[in-house]
């Protein structure tokens, strides 16, 4: 996410999910960052989840307020219109087991 200033906000997110491939076995790189685990948390920018995954790092998260959030929905609106967005049950979507073939995150 260094194209976006280390941020992992919605223009991140959004470059990672433009890039996700979910015939593709998922990791570190592919993976949807807007793929829910069982306990309804998004992932960090590895596509690591909080208290599951090995390696989950707090992201930096960006500045929020009313009028962000607000384009941020419309932003959602959109991206949920991708046939992508709500798939489950292919290679590169969440399972519990996504990382027992990987090494460390990076």
């Amino acid at each position: 996410i260094s194209a976006f200033g280390g941020i992992w906000g919605i223009e991140a997110k959004e470059a990672v999910f433009n890039a996700w491939d979910p015939e593709k076995p998922k990791d570190y790189d592919n993976f949807n960052p807007f793929e829910r685990n069982l306990d309804g948390a998004m992932s960090d920018e590895n596509g690591c989840f909080p208290g599951e995954s090995r390696g989950y790092k707090v992201p930096n998260r960006p500045d929020a307020s009313w009028a962000i959030m607000q384009e941020e929905a419309k932003k959602m609106d959109e991206i949920k219109k991708d046939p992508k967005y709500g798939l489950s049950g292919k290679p590169g979507c969440y399972s519990l087991k996504w990382q027992e073939k990987l090494g460390a995150p990076p």
